[in-house]
């Protein structure tokens, strides 16, 4: 299917970086024009995806991995690296034991915090089949007990149906002190238009993150740029659950 999908792709588009930069502008145009459409509710700092109920939500999520699993398989190796650069670099990580992925799709960031020495699992709405890293879940209801993780990490704030609720129960699961790390993209304003699966997006990183750290009651450590990867620009954040 792979080799199918390139040799479209060369026919359609044509070879090397002129037919990259067609490539991405027509899939910023379909991006554009998704987001401009009554799929979305674009008013408030908070904008997001219009769904009928949140079964429809769940479906439409989950149907999200066979889509994208060709393509995480193959750039596996790149994306562990990154994770392990980013969890690696992480101050406020080093003395966590636990750490809980959220969103974690096939589970590369959980091998990576294998790697850095942390005992680490992933939920996710849709782990597929045989995934020894990451379990099934919904990170709207999560299943663990109150108080009892060190750390918790996503980068899916942009795939959430209800922030609140989800922030909600980040807090419950945290210990004390325990740590909320988040990786985010640019805003709207700032560069970045939502896709196919994206459900919810902000305005600009800075009042977001602000606006999480309100919601959670967490303390806002800092906030990283963690530099381009691929075609998008990505900052860290690190909240922290008051002692």
């Amino acid at each position: 299917m792979a080799s199918v999908k390139r040799i479209y792709n060369i026919f359609r588009f044509g070879f090397g970086e002129a037919a990259r930069r067609r490539k991405r502008a027509l899939k910023s145009e379909k991006r554009r024009a998704t987001f401009e459409s009554d799929l979305w509710n674009r008013e408030g700092e908070l904008v997001q995806r219009n769904y009928g109920s949140y079964d429809e939500y769940v479906k439409h999520q989950g149907s999200k991995l066979e889509r994208v699993i060709q393509r995480l398989r193959e750039t596996e190796g790149e994306d562990l690296a990154e994770f392990r650069r980013r969890f690696a670099q992480c101050a406020q990580l080093e003395g966590a034991r636990s750490v809980l992925c959220l969103g974690a799709r096939i589970g590369t960031e959980v091998k990576a915090l294998h790697g850095l020495g942390y005992f680490a699992v992933g939920i996710d709405l849709n782990p597929g089949e045989a995934n020894a890293l990451v379990l099934p879940g919904d990170f709207h209801q999560l299943v663990f007990a109150d108080s009892s993780i060190d750390a918790v990490y996503t980068n899916t704030l942009d795939h959430v149906f209800d922030l609140n609720k989800m922030i909600g129960e980040v807090r419950r699961v945290l210990r004390p002190g325990g740590i909320f790390i988040t990786d985010v993209l640019e805003g709207f304003e700032e560069g970045f238009l939502p896709g196919a699966y994206e459900s919810t997006h902000w305005r600009a990183v800075e009042p977001f993150l602000d606006s999480v750290a309100e919601t959670g009651g967490f303390v806002l450590e800092g906030v990283r740029d963690l530099g381009p990867a691929r075609r998008d620009r990505w900052h860290q954040a690190v909240f922290r659950k008051p002692g």
